[in-house]
């Protein structure tokens, strides 16, 4: 299927596994025989993340191997295959940060060819016409999945753009759910299918050369198919098992954290990272967090630290996260269900942006009581900051997606 798919083959390296595999773009497709929910599953959108591609091979060889009864589709798509080759994060571009509304619009007119392209535009050029493609075929609902790894230790998470649909399926796995990183981030894969209109979410599996990390992203994948009601738990290979260990992966039991703070690395900054931090681990306020070559990096407040960079390529740093309780959660969800946003522009200082229907200008100093935090309690994030205004967006998808049958 797609755009000059199946021509194109890469043999990579886990160095969890000691193995060389080999693999296309589309790693395997899987159809039942009842039309039903799609799971699209994405792996080594970073070329230095093989755990996810690997997994990816292993499951859809299960799946043809086993040849369960399905309601509904599955496709496995590779993500950065240059760089995967090559064991690094990326070659000329991070692929995770090149999907913007205005890189979009100018695939759209034409303007990105594989003649003009640099290889992440290449790479992205037949993800985009494959993902399109996928859309087109079907109406029921279709989930987009990015399998990923991290520099650093960690416990498996989920990160996703805050709307309802997506918390809604992330909160079935036991395992924590970070919200807000999107105000944070330019550009990845998973904006772009959300405005499209369609339900993402990525999953962290742990390091990025960790045999664990294969065992989670396997079991991360089973229980999406179960979750996403595209095969029953019974005809899960070992379903007991994925669970408990995803289970087991969080001693804390905390399920939903909000990203409060990114420390962006600049271009020609020496930064790095103080060794020992593990993903999410308590961090206090003004502890040091890092050196670069300005001089010592503190925590802005007390939080958990979130996705520390020990890893040469990447732009950022660190972030900050805080714990999220139940009962915010719970309004959070009631409050957009009952569109209370339509209010906000009833305050003063308050307007709809001319251009964009889905964001709001907000007069600081004219609404001084608004805090941000209710902005993010309706599903709005900043997208635009200055001394006297303030941009928030929320995604046009927020309770329901753009699928025919959901």
């Amino acid at each position: 299927m797609g755009r000059r798919v199946g021509l194109r083959k890469v043999r990579f390296h886990s160095r969890a596994l000691d193995k060389h595999f080999e693999v296309e773009r589309i790693i395997g497709e899987y159809h039942g025989k009842e039309k039903g929910p799609v799971l699209v599953f994405f792996g080594g959108i970073h070329g230095n993340e093989p755990s996810g591609v690997v997994a990816l091979i292993e499951v859809v060889e299960e799946l043809q191997r086993l040849k369960p009864n399905i309601k509904g589709s599955i496709y496995a798509i590779t993500g950065n295959m240059y760089s995967l080759e090559k064991e690094q994060r990326y070659e000329s571009q991070d692929l995770n940060r090149i999907w913007t509304k205005e890189q979009i619009l100018r695939i759209e007119k034409g303007e990105v060819t594989d003649a003009n392209a640099n290889v992440e535009e290449r790479e992205q050029l037949e993800l985009f016409h494959i993902g399109k493609e996928i859309f087109a075929k079907h109406e029921h609902q279709v989930y987009c999945i990015d399998l990923h790894t991290t520099s650093g230790p960690t416990v498996p998470f989920i990160t996703l753009n805050d709307t309802l649909i997506n918390r809604n399926f992330a909160t079935k796995f036991p395992i924590p759910v970070i919200i807000g990183i999107e105000e944070f981030l330019k550009g990845p894969l998973l904006s772009w299918v959300m405005e499209i209109g369609y339900p993402s979410l990525a999953f962290e599996a742990g390091e990025h050369n960790s045999i664990d990390s294969i065992k989670f992203h396997k079991a991360f994948v089973w229980l999406s198919l179960a979750y996403g009601g595209l095969i029953s738990k019974e005809s899960v290979p070992e379903f007991d098992y994925h669970k408990n260990a995803l289970t087991s992966s969080n001693p804390d039991l905390i399920r939903v954290f909000e990203v409060t703070f990114k420390y962006a690395i600049k271009p020609g900054e020496k930064f790095k990272m103080k060794p020992g931090f593990d993903n999410l681990q308590h961090v206090d306020k003004d502890q040091v967090l890092a050196e670069s070559s300005d001089g010592p990096i503190l925590s802005p407040s007390t939080g958990r630290v979130f996705m520390p960079l020990y890893q040469s390529q990447g732009e950022d740093g660190f972030f900050i996260t805080r714990i999220v309780s139940p009962f915010w959660l719970n309004l959070s969800a009631t409050l957009r269900k009952i569109r209370f946003e339509s209010v906000l522009t009833l305050l003063p200082g308050v307007n709809r942006d001319i251009r964009d229907k889905h964001t709001l200008v907000v007069n600081k100093r004219v609404a001084k009581f608004l805090a941000i935090d209710i902005f993010h309690l309706l599903g709005y994030r900043t997208k635009e900051r200055t001394e006297d205004s303030l941009r928030v967006s929320k995604r046009e998808y927020d309770v329901r997606g753009v699928a025919k049958h959901q």
